[in-house]
């Protein structure tokens, strides 16, 4: 399956199964961890739960690229989406586009679709969003996997400064051009500004290190990111398909503060698969709450196997 950008007919139906994710009614949570209703909530909470172990550490690329190809067949298996599926490709926008302009927001003057997709990036004095086809959606799940009713807006505040930090040219290009299959010297610099210029540009909920799975422009941007990693896999493809290291925890205090205190560290490193140290290895062992089975990191490292099966245009 190619993952692409989508014309406007597709986005209409992919915005339509996303929705459908979202609905208690027509896709209800099969695991119902930590109180959650809906499939789309499933999908949060299982980042929610390791928000620790999943960012700044080796597992990053990884992890997600697995989140997003489980995203992908909820899509697919449970809302009937055919779709491709999406990525933005935040640095063609940068480079041609303030972020308020970019190809992800609706355009009205220009949108022959008659159903509102994510939105025109406007927001009330709140940083609640205006307009799109989930200003209506409210987050009900905490950082401590705790829900409160009714819940909050999606927010968002756009911020250029931070999303210049994606530039191809300026961040990207140099990243790419280090000359080392190293993989945590990549994280380094690939899993920086690429990865956090996408979150805080878009700002509002998607600055929430736990909680930004809520926005839908989460998943375009992670598909994104992940073809960057990609990008640099198949430069070398002999040295970089299975290169992988890198930290298991992230000892930043954001994400410490961050980790739900029902789920502290002993939940996480004995059964990471790593022998018990603090480098990542192809045997670490990627988790996703009931959403899907456990599998190591090995299992997701090329995208042309039969478990993962897809290709970027």
């Amino acid at each position: 399956m190619v993952r692409t950008a989508l014309t406007e007919l597709q986005r209409e139906s992919y915005v339509n199964a996303t929705l459908c994710l979202m609905d208690p009614d027509q896709a209800p949570a099969r695991v119902g961890s930590w109180g959650a209703r809906s499939r789309w909530e499933e999908l949060l909470v299982a980042h929610i739960a390791q928000v620790r172990y999943i960012h700044t550490v080796g597992a990053l690329f990884p992890w997600h690229r697995w989140y997003t190809k489980i995203h992908e067949d909820l899509l697919r298996n449970e809302c009937g989406y055919v779709g491709p599926y999406p990525y933005w490709d935040e640095q063609a926008d940068q480079a041609i586009n303030p972020i308020a302009n970019a190809s992800v927001w609706d355009h009205p003057s220009s949108n022959t679709s008659s159903v509102p997709a994510f939105g025109t990036g406007r927001t009330d004095e709140n940083s609640c969003i205006l307009d799109g086809a989930f200003k209506n959606y409210r987050v009900q799940i905490s950082t401590q996997l705790e829900r409160s009713e009714p819940g909050a807006c999606l927010t968002r505040a756009l911020n250029q400064t931070a999303f210049d930090t994606v530039s191809q040219k300026n961040v990207v290009e140099p990243c790419m051009e280090i000359p080392s299959d190293d993989y945590a010297q990549m994280l380094g610099c690939l899993g920086n500004s690429p990865h956090s210029g996408g979150h805080l540009g878009v700002g509002g909920i998607m600055r929430d290190h736990a909680r930004s799975p809520v926005d839908p422009i989460f998943w375009l941007h992670h598909t994104n990111f992940d073809r960057l990693w990609w990008e640099w896999q198949s430069a070398n493809l002999s040295a970089r398909l299975y290169a992988m290291g890198g930290p298991n925890v992230a000892n930043g205090q954001i994400f410490i503060d961050a980790q739900p205190a029902i789920l502290p560290i002993e939940a996480f490193v004995p059964y990471f698969g790593d022998d018990g140290k603090n480098t990542t290895t192809l045997d670490h062992v990627l988790w996703m709450p009931g959403l899907a089975e456990n599998i190591t990191i090995r299992d997701v490292m090329d995208i042309r196997s039969d478990l993962m099966c897809f290709s970027y245009a």
